[in-house]
């Protein structure tokens, strides 16, 4: 439920900050739709359809060894759970709006936020930190990692996704994303 209520967040932050939505968040949608269909057709996590697998054909399309009675249950429980999410999530963003705040005039400044970054404006966790991030994926959970933060700069002539001895690609962060930039032409360059 908290990855669900995660995955909405920029939707509903829409919503909760501005007069319109964008459809930048249909993929969203699609994530926490497949997760709460596999709650209830797969996990056993509806109380009302409880212990019982349906198949999917591996498209995600299930295959329909049921009546339309239960495909109705399955679409009203998948709903419910999708409709607790949102609500979980709105009801948070609505509580920490301050905070949400905080970070966003800081996100207009910076464009990146390091976890030491959200230490800073927002303090330490309410809670033990255990470690799961770096147990998990490696790391402080920042682009940083130890050191200045600024990765180094590649060598001439070399691959820039792939630092000086690496065998394995590191992640780029693009500065300039405008069409000009994309395309390969020279911001320098005459229209």
């Amino acid at each position: 439920m908290d990855r669900m209520a995660m995955t909405l967040a920029g939707r509903v932050s829409e919503e909760l900050h501005f007069d319109t939505v964008t459809s930048g968040a249909s993929d969203d949608f699609n994530k926490v739709t497949r997760m709460a269909t596999a709650m209830v057709t797969k996990w056993g996590m509806s109380p009302k359809l409880r212990y019982i697998y349906y198949e999917d054909d591996g498209q995600n399309q299930l295959h329909k060894p049921f009546s339309e009675e239960t495909a109705r249950d399955i679409d009203t429980e998948v709903q419910r759970i999708v409709d607790e999410a949102y609500k979980q999530c709105k009801d948070l963003l609505t509580e920490k709006k301050k905070e949400v705040g905080i970070v966003a005039e800081e996100l207009l400044t910076k464009e990146v936020l390091t976890r030491d970054d959200m230490i800073r404006l927002l303090g330490k966790r309410p809670f033990e930190d255990k470690g799961e991030f770096a147990k998990y994926f490696g790391g402080r959970g920042d682009r940083e990692g130890p050191g200045s933060g600024i990765p180094p700069e590649p060598e001439k002539g070399g691959n820039p996704l792939v630092p000086p001895g690496s065998q394995n690609p590191a992640p780029t962060i693009f500065k300039d994303l405008t069409p000009r930039a994309c395309s390969g032409e020279s911001k320098d360059a005459p229209r």
